[in-house]
């Protein structure tokens, strides 16, 4: 079981499809998915957050979990030009703002639209 999510940049309408977070039934306690960040390339999507490290298909960079204690960390290399993001604050998810995929900028929120089994 888990939640639907769906993200959101009101910088620059980046809109993305429904995310189906944690995990299902046929494959309970194996993995928990999450939806995650590319530092280097900035592709977006759900990695399995139980077996880290998870790798860009793009590029092979590691990817950066969104409501990750250690993202500003991960994601901002140099702390010089490190934003203030959603993470920083609380590790939830659907407060904040958050680093966008689409234009990079810390307008993405993420919005809770259900459950799925």
């Amino acid at each position: 079981m888990g939640t639907k999510l769906r993200a959101q940049c009101k910088a620059c309408g980046f809109r993305s499809e429904d995310l189906y977070t944690g995990f299902g039934f046929q494959g309970a306690g194996d993995h928990y998915m999450w939806p995650a960040i590319c530092p280097k390339c900035q592709s977006f999507g759900l990695k399995d957050q139980r077996h880290p490290p998870q790798t860009c298909r793009r590029c092979r960079s590691v990817m950066v979990f969104y409501g990750s204690q250690d993202f500003s960390q991960k994601y901002y290399p140099d702390r010089t030009t490190a934003e203030p993001v959603g993470e920083d604050a609380s590790s939830n998810i659907l407060t904040g703002r958050h680093v966008c995929p689409s234009c990079g900028k810390v307008e993405l929120t993420f919005e809770d639209v259900g459950y799925w089994s």
